[in-house]
Parts: C-alpha cells; sequence; structure tokens
C-alpha cells in the first residue's frame, strides 16, 4: 500500500508567483484606511472603488481585511501581484507616529497566499524612533526573503511630523533602504516643477539604486490631468511603475482613471 502523505497543502496563491518585477507596474495602494487616514468612511464605496479599479492595475496592496474581501469577491485575478501591509500602528497624526510596528506578519501573509509584503519605514534624523525602525525593516526583510515572498519597502522621508518630497531626502531614504536589502521601493515624487524638472528629480531617484522603484501618487488633490502629468513625469525619469491609491480610489471613475494611470505607465495609446 503507497504511503499516505499527510503533509498540508500549499496555500492558495492569490495572484502571481513570485518573480522579479517585471517593471513598469501600476499597483494600487489601498492600505490607508488602517493608518486611520479616513478619506472614504464608507467600507462598501471603498472596496466597489477598488473593485473597480482593480482589472486595470498590475496589483494591490492592502491591509487585511480589504486584500481578503477583494481576493473572496474575485477581484483579485492570478496576474496580479498582492502586497500585505504590515505596520500600521503609526496612525496618522499621532504623537508617536513613527512608532510603527507590526500589525501582522510575512508568516500571515504566507499563510494567506499573497505573493509579497508591504512595509513602512520613516527617516527622520531627528527623531529616535528611526533606529528601531531600521531594524524592524532588516527583520521584515530577512524574513520575506526566507517565505519566498517579494518585499515592497515604502522608504518615507519624514520631517515635522510629514512627508518630506525634497529629492535629497528622498534619495537618502532610498539608498538606505536598498543597501539594508529592498528589492523593490516605493518613495515619494519629488517636489518639483512639473515637466523636465521633474522627471530629472525622478532619475536622480532611479539612478541612487539598483532595483526598481516605483512612485506614489500622492492623495486625491487635482484632477486626472494633473495626475496625468505626474505619471508621464515619473516615466519619463525611469520609475518602475505608479503605486497610486487615492488619486485612484476617490476618482468619480476608478476604473477611468485606473485605466489612463495604467496606459502611460506600460506605453499604451488610450483605448477608446
Amino acid at each position: 500500500m503507497a504511503a499516505v502523505d499527510d503533509r498540508p497543502a500549499p496555500p492558495r496563491r492569490w495572484g502571481a508567483a513570485r518573480r522579479d518585477l517585471d517593471p513598469p507596474a501600476l499597483v494600487v495602494a489601498a492600505d490607508h484606511r488602517a493608518r486611520g487616514v479616513l478619506t472614504m468612511e464608507r467600507y462598501a464605496d471603498y472596496v466597489g472603488a477598488l473593485r473597480a479599479a482593480l482589472p486595470e492595475c498590475d496589483g494591490i496592496l492592502a491591509s487585511t481585511q480589504p486584500l481578503r474581501d477583494l481576493a473572496d469577491a474575485g477581484a483579485v485575478q492570478d496576474r496580479h501581484r498582492t502586497y500585505l501591509s504590515l505596520n500600521r500602528s503609526g496612525l496618522a497624526g499621532m504623537a508617536s507616529e513613527l512608532d510603527d510596528r507590526l500589525v501582522t506578519t510575512v508568516a500571515q501573509a504566507a499563510r494567506d497566499g499573497w505573493t509579497g509584503v508591504k512595509h513602512m519605514t520613516r527617516f527622520d534624523l531627528g527623531d529616535p524612533l528611526t533606529s528601531p525602525a531600521l531594524e524592524l525593516l532588516g527583520r521584515v526583510l530577512e524574513e520575506a526573503e526566507q517565505a519566498g515572498l517579494e518585499a515592497m519597502v515604502e522608504a518615507a522621508p519624514w520631517r515635522d511630523g510629514r512627508m518630506d518630497h525634497d529629492v535629497a531626502a528622498i534619495v537618502h531614504a532610498a539608498v538606505v533602504a536598498h543597501d539594508i536589502g529592498a528589492p523593490l521601493l516605493k518613495v515619494p515624487m519629488p517636489d518639483a516643477p512639473a515637466g523636465p524638472a521633474r522627471a530629472d528629480a525622478v532619475a536622480r531617484v532611479v539612478a541612487s539604486v539598483g532595483v526598481p522603484v516605483l512612485f506614489l501618487g500622492g492623495p486625491r488633490s487635482g484632477t486626472d490631468d494633473d495626475l496625468h502629468h505626474l505619471v508621464t513625469d515619473a516615466m519619463a525619469g525611469g520609475a518602475a511603475g505608479m503605486a497610486v491609491g487615492r488619486a485612484i480610489y476617490e476618482a468619480p471613475d476608478p476604473a477611468s482613471t485606473a485605466r489612463m494611470v495604467a496606459n502611460l505607465v506600460h506605453g499604451r495609446a488610450p483605448r477608446g
């Protein structure tokens, strides 16, 4: 009689099998609410907007519940890359915002079957909490490598309680995270005039590291035309793609906005 294999079956892998990021890519960022950024209060509206946008995107990064609900609803396809957001204890506006601890783990991401994890590290040279944040980053990178999962690191320069968009500060954060071992970076767009100057600032960040760099879309503060120019400049500067959240899911038509960004990221002519 053949021996019975009683080993547990591997988890369902929600999304694409692990591989190096094939740039360019559009990843929809959906972990803001877990950090207390409640720009969309109604959960059904939030998930509905993400479901509308996802067909146009290459992946999603999200906190535990939205990611599970989107997968269970069939919105996550095999082609999608899926990143579980790990540290959300640094709530927006909190006195100890830089004390950003894990609210879930690499092991949980592996059990749930996601293809990767996303970890945010803030760099504030005036705050001693930056040191334990870097120690935590190193541990997360080691665990992700051991688990065979991708690790997207949001290297966020921080000053006066908010994200710093100065290009030198972004380079500094990107270099430190990269040299610690981050295989994929997510950084803010540099604060520079739209057009060649902003593309040159993006190019400076990209050239400072040896891994793909995604650039943030930021809050929805303007029109789709503003987002169009931002993405155009990022790609002209050599970005590996975009990680866009609120600018897509708060749009009047999330699917249309996501399609516009995806077309720019992938260099496709707009569909009629």
